[in-house]
């Protein structure tokens, strides 16, 4: 699955969505699949990749610009 934004550490485009796992809360993230870098937690896949392209975190804030 591509990414509309580039990873913000290694800069791939390419994800995984994947079930977050204790000792986080239920739910679904977005993994680069080149450095593993996981995006804000949600209920459901569209929401997951919402949160990794736009940066949005559970306070409503972008937490990073795009390069």
């Amino acid at each position: 699955m591509k990414s509309e934004n580039s990873c913000p550490f290694c800069q791939l485009k390419i994800i995984n969505i994947v079930e977050s796992k204790p000792p986080n809360m239920a739910g679904k993230q977005v993994q680069c699949e080149n450095c593993g870098a996981r995006g804000p937690i949600y209920e459901d896949d569209e929401k997951a990749i919402e949160g990794w392209e736009l940066g949005i975190s559970n306070l409503g804030e972008r937490l990073r610009t795009d390069l």
